[in-house]
């Protein structure tokens, strides 16, 4: 590899441009520019100093590098990190869970534990870095790392004016102890910059960010909303050049496991190759979006440890106490006891129990049963049993108030497999947000769970996966932050830390007497439990009925499919928290390639508790493959579980359903479906084989397609591409299905950025949906018969839905075209329902100002059953 000399390419502050706008795209015309020569021109001129400091850092930097030190056995370094919120209108007031989710990316990708990382580039690495909110100031009082300053400034450009409270921004702390990160609304497009180590003023170190940019949540904006404009700034905060090294072949990044590439890459130009190899477009220190990119290299690690290194730039990091207490307020010592018995529950019928109030936070958790004082927020009673704890956020308690409450330590040593589950309730229109974190020293806290925004007026249930902490003692912490308004109480119930790998309740049952060998495998419970069987040692059984359950309000009207189907009777003594578990036989799936579990549930009811598939090999230890909680509307709707980790096994399935806090909790299930999706998939009549093919515009990575059945479940999909065309075969069954292709920007992919096309196409031919320019997503109904026609192809095509705009604000627009009314829903990306109505052919608006940001799917059901469902986005 070559490298250059340091004077070639001198460190300097790298601006990170975006894409520049267009009419529809938010793609560059041409190349986006580095102005890093521009800038070091600047600093050079204004401080003769700099490049004999940057000199002496780059040689510090070989010195180690050359010594073999970076290979050698350290501690994990923890950076404490302040986050500086510099706003000028509400949206650029960016939430603590927007906070809280960056920093989870940051530890994420520079520890190598992010969900994308693969094993393509074999040279990738763990940094062993870390990073916290700061929990102490610069005057040793206790801090939650964020501050937040109001500016009459609209915008800020790259003279670092943010970084100054004379100019409408915020003074650095003490840049020797402290990662100083500034959030604000920066002009010209740009997503963030950094000030490399000794290229600037000690008073402006640090990295700035866009308020879009800036985590995973609330303001974030495709295709910059992984969190990953963070991760490439911090890593020119520490040393890390571009990785084409801002230069044609030849010159490069002074890393040695690096490839050459003679510029940037953009979009997720996968395969892409330069300079003789492979660009390696999935760093982040290449200018590809946040989904593509997932790895630093050893040798950029190398470059990283380099500063902590004794003598090096940013070695004073490691003396610095700015995580001397936990994030947002803490700074006990850790725990002396530790809970060891399991299962551990708390419902708070007795006070706190083991668990304590923060003393460095700023208001304190509320022991409460029966409603809040406020209206049209928090519960009106308890998940299970008659208490709970609550954020009380009426005046002067936000916004933006912290309360923290400690668990006690846990003690994970003889945990095989630890789960902690938790009911939370976040009900109120300026609702704020709720994280779950951890701790194995009680000083460094790491997230592990967080919601935001009004979850609507439910209880929900979350299960958090703790196998990462096994063999170690763990505590745990609710970090609640209020909303902007007093309709922000938020609460917490139902407190158990167990061993997955245990029975879950129920008992430990016993190896089924049936076995089933023959697939595909259905029940409808038309003529009784068939091989199904209740669980003798749970707390109420499974109920055969058709048409509608005994109590209003809750419960199916009738069977899913047939006449008949299972559900739980939730009326008093049926609840609370009452546990029915019914029993599969086992399934011998050694000549199975691909094993699908399917059935359809219908969960209604404003009380609804909780429903679980669960799988064992032994009869014994039980594990969780799907759940879902809380009230999902008066709907079946159909669940699809991947049993192909248990492919050549025999497995027992079993459904584990808990009531909730009212008689309101019947739920129920149907259709049951076990069959090999590598092959037939139902009935004898075999499957049909279509052909896909894609011809993608210059961004393939912002196509997606999905095909759904009857039932609105995927059956077939694809994204994350990258070329020119994708082809691919896909079988299915006689049946009606909706073939649905999206594109990221909301452009189609035809004809702005290149001339792409699509065409779906069955064996004989027949053409059953084409296109080419579209908006975010186009829809085409088709059905599979051994009589089907061209003409049926017609006549289903009519029903059509379009929605705009996407992203959308505060309404959206939806353009149908359907025979008769058409019933309307949209779900959450939980699968909760948030809205429902019924529509008419024509042009309709729908008020979503309510809804908290993210993804939600709108899906219109026509008379006769055919089904479009189409996603959208909620913005600020």
């Amino acid at each position: 590899m070559n490298f250059l000399s340091f004077r070639q390419i001198a460190f300097c502050l790298f601006l990170c441009l975006s894409f520049g706008l267009s009419a529809q795209h938010n793609h560059p015309p041409g190349p986006r520019n580095c102005h890093a020569m521009d800038v070091l021109q600047q600093q050079q001129q204004a401080n003769p100093a700099v490049e004999q400091r940057m000199r002496s850092i780059e040689q510090h930097t070989q010195n180690f590098i050359r010594s073999g030190q970076a290979n050698s056995s350290r501690s994990v370094i923890t950076i404490p990190v302040v986050v500086h919120v510099v706003y000028n209108t509400t949206a650029q007031n960016i939430s603590d869970a927007q906070i809280l989710s960056q920093i989870q990316v940051l530890n994420e990708d520079f520890r190598r534990t992010n969900s994308d990382a693969d094993n393509k580039w074999a040279q990738a690495a763990d940094t062993e870095i870390e990073f916290c909110l700061a929990t102490v100031d610069p005057n040793g009082n206790a801090t939650s790392g964020i501050t937040r300053t109001y500016t009459s400034v609209s915008s800020f450009s790259t003279n670092d004016a943010m970084k100054y409270s004379s100019q409408g921004g915020k003074d650095a702390w003490p840049t020797d102890q402290y990662l100083n990160m500034w959030v604000c609304n920066i002009s010209g497009g740009i997503l963030g910059y950094a000030q490399f180590p000794g290229s600037g003023d000690f008073a402006t170190d640090g990295v700035v960010m866009g308020y879009k940019y800036f985590g995973t949540v609330g303001q974030a904006t495709a295709p910059f909303d992984g969190g990953r404009t963070a991760t490439h700034e911090v890593g020119h905060w520490l040393n890390l050049r571009h990785i084409w090294g801002d230069g044609a072949c030849g010159q490069d990044d002074f890393v040695g496991d690096t490839p050459e590439s003679d510029a940037a890459n953009y979009g997720c130009a996968t395969g892409h190759s330069s300079c003789g190899s492979a660009d390696m477009v999935e760093n982040y220190m290449d200018y590809s979006d946040d989904a593509c990119m997932n790895l630093f290299t050893a040798g950029q690690k190398a470059r990283m440890q380099a500063l902590f290194a004794p003598g090096g730039f940013r070695e004073s990091l490691l003396s610095s106490n700015g995580c001397g207490g936990s994030t947002g307020g803490g700074g006990s010592t850790f725990c002396s006891t530790a809970i060891s018995s399991f299962p551990y529950t708390e419902g708070f019928e007795s006070g706190l129990g083991d668990f304590s109030q923060s003393s460095n936070d700023d208001i304190n958790w509320t022991s409460n049963n029966g409603s809040t004082p406020s209206s049209s927020t928090g519960p009106s009673a308890a998940s299970e049993a008659t208490n709970y704890l609550y954020i009380e956020a009426s005046s002067p308690n936000y916004p933006s108030k912290v309360a923290i409450l400690n668990t006690p330590c846990f003690d994970l040593a003889a945990v095989a497999n630890p789960e902690f589950s938790f009911d939370y309730h976040m009900y109120g229109s300026a609702m704020g947000s709720l994280s779950l974190q951890a701790s194995t020293d009680g000083t460094s806290w790491t997230n592990i769970w967080s919601t935001t925004g009004d979850q609507g007026n439910s209880w929900f249930s979350a299960t958090v996966d703790l196998s990462s902490y096994v063999g170690e003692q763990v505590q745990l912490r609710f970090y609640g932050s209020t909303g902007t308004s007093y309709t922000s109480d938020m609460a917490i119930d139902n407190i158990q830390l167990e061993d997955a790998g245990g029975s879950t309740g129920g008992g430990t049952g016993t190896v089924c007497a049936t076995t089933i060998t023959s697939f595909p495998y259905t029940e409808g419970f038309e003529s009784g439990l068939g091989d199904w069987s209740q669980n003798a040692n749970d707390d109420i059984d499974w109920t055969e009925n058709s048409g509608a359950t005994g109590s209003s309000s809750t419960g199916p009207s009738a069977a899913s499919e047939a006449s008949t189907y299972l559900y739980i009777e939730a009326s008093s003594p049926n609840y609370p928290s009452k546990v029915a578990v019914l029993n599969a036989p086992c399934f011998d799936l050694s000549a199975l390639s691909s094993p699908e579990f399917s059935f359809d549930y219908h969960m209604y009811g404003s009380a609804m508790g909780t429903l679980s598939l669960e799988a064992s090999t032994d009869g014994t230890n039980w594990s969780s493959l799907w759940s879902s909680s809380g009230d999902q509307g008066n709907s079946w709707f159909s669940a699809t579980v991947d049993l192909s980790s248990y492919a050549g096994q025999t497995v027992q399935l079993r459904f584990y359903g808990s009531t909730g806090t009212s008689y309101t909790s019947d739920m129920a299930i149907d259709n049951i479906q076990l069959e090999d999706a590598g092959g037939s998939t139902g009935g004898g009549s075999g499957c049909e084989t279509l052909n896909l093919n894609i011809n993608f515009d210059n961004y393939p990575g912002e196509t997606s397609w999905e095909i759904l059945d009857a039932n609105n479940t995927a059956v077939a999909s694809g994204n994350s591409y990258s070329g020119t065309n994708h082809n691919e075969d896909i079988c299915l069954p006689n049946g009606c299905y909706s073939f649905v292709i999206y594109d990221q920007y909301g452009d189609g992919i035809c004809c702005s950025y290149g001339n792409g096309d699509y065409s779906l196409t069955n064996a004989q031919g027949d053409l059953l949906a084409s296109g080419a320019s579209f908006g975010s997503s186009e829809t085409t109904n088709f059905c599979l018969s051994s009589s089907r026609t061209t003409a049926d192809l017609a006549t289903k095509e009519e029903f059509s839905l379009f929605l705009y705009p996407n992203p959308a604000r505060e309404q959206l627009n939806v353009e149908l075209s359907s025979e008769g009314t058409v019933d309307a829903q949209i779900f959450d990306a939980m699968g909760r329902q948030i809205w429902s109505g019924q529509l008419q052919n024509g042009q309709h608006t729908v008020s979503i100002d309510q809804l908290a940001d993210g993804l939600y799917y709108f899906t219109a059901i026509q008379a006769d059953g055919q089904q479009i469902k189409q996603k959208f986005v909620k913005i600020n």
